[in-house]
């Protein structure tokens, strides 16, 4: 059970999904904590978002993408950047399904947040991946599958011969 747990863990894509269910309970405290203050809902919700959004940057190039953890606080701060720019296009699509749910279904504003930060997840997971998190210049390249023996073939030949060259 261990061991399938941590192949799991071991995911990107899962350690983005954990990083980003911490980040909504983040985000429906500082939701809570701006609707006190400004107590006009898409206002606190801009204002939560930007504080969850930082906060998950910065988790997620800690355990999600450690290979490319930038050495220098300009490529830090320019990554939070990019991250903060590419969130304003998940921000209009996890707003306008939270003011939907909210304005038109009635849905109280503490269950609308979490559904349109659900909507906007899939398609974050793959700007980020791909734009915020990769070094500049550096392509994504699909796996090269590793060539697995059948147990059950008898090997061949040349495959048990070691030659001058080994």
């Amino acid at each position: 059970m261990f061991s399938s747990l941590s192949k799991l863990l071991r995911k990107k894509f899962v350690r983005f999904a954990i990083i980003g269910a911490i980040g909504i309970l983040i985000n429906d405290l500082a939701l809570a904590g701006f609707l006190l203050f400004v107590n006009f809902y898409p206002v606190a919700y801009v204002f939560a978002f930007a504080i969850s959004n930082g906060i998950n940057f910065l988790m997620n190039q800690l355990i999600t993408y450690p290979e490319h953890r930038p050495n220098r606080t300009f490529i830090w701060l320019q990554r939070l950047l990019k991250a903060e720019v590419t969130s304003v296009s998940a921000l209009v699509i996890s707003l306008s399904v939270a003011l939907i749910f909210h304005y038109l279904f009635h849905v109280n504003e503490y269950i609308s947040n979490p559904i349109g930060l659900c909507f906007s997840f899939i398609y974050k997971y793959l700007v980020s991946d791909r734009y915020v998190y990769r070094p500049r210049g550096e392509k994504m390249v699909a796996p090269v599958a590793e060539p697995v023996a059948d147990p059950m073939t008898p090997p061949r030949a040349d495959e048990n011969t070691t030659t001058a060259a080994d």
